[in-house]
């Protein structure tokens, strides 16, 4: 049975910071959660902010099994006024559920900046633009990586 989604809006993630190292660094089977969990998420049907486990700061924290979390920033609905996407900036990947004070404090301030960086375009294709040279992933490019 085929999946249909309630929205068209289609949903992205691109790894910032340190995210594309601490994924290279996880085991193989880790890797394989971590995908699996980001892609429940791009193909949800409710906006992926919705699905955040806590949030500290700036940071959206979503949760892989019972130790990993991924520090992200979550920006619904873009762009405004007339929505098509919803972002996801996959700042770090936490294997041991640590929650380092020197890394919240680092990427906080990211967040937020990424945030306000893609809330400023005005036009679909200015966002499309812009997942292009984030090389923003969607789900079936997350699935080629498993």
């Amino acid at each position: 049975m085929s999946r249909v989604p309630l929205t068209d809006e289609e949903t992205r993630v691109i790894f910032a910071g340190e995210a594309a190292e601490n994924f290279g660094a996880l085991e193989g089977s880790e890797q394989r959660d971590v995908l699996n969990r980001l892609v429940n998420i791009l193909e949800s049907d409710v906006i992926p902010s919705s699905l955040v486990y806590e949030w500290i700061g700036n940071l959206d924290i979503y949760t892989v099994g019972d130790q990993i979390r991924l520090y992200t920033k979550v920006v619904d609905e873009i762009p405004q006024g007339n929505s098509e996407y919803h972002v996801i900036y996959l700042f770090y990947i936490d294997d041991d559920h640590d929650y380092e004070n020197k890394t919240l404090a680092t990427y906080s301030p990211r967040a937020e900046a990424k945030a306000e960086r893609v809330t400023s375009l005005r036009t679909i294709s200015d966002v499309e633009e812009y997942l292009e040279e984030q090389n923003a992933l969607d789900a079936d490019d997350l699935r080629d990586m498993r």
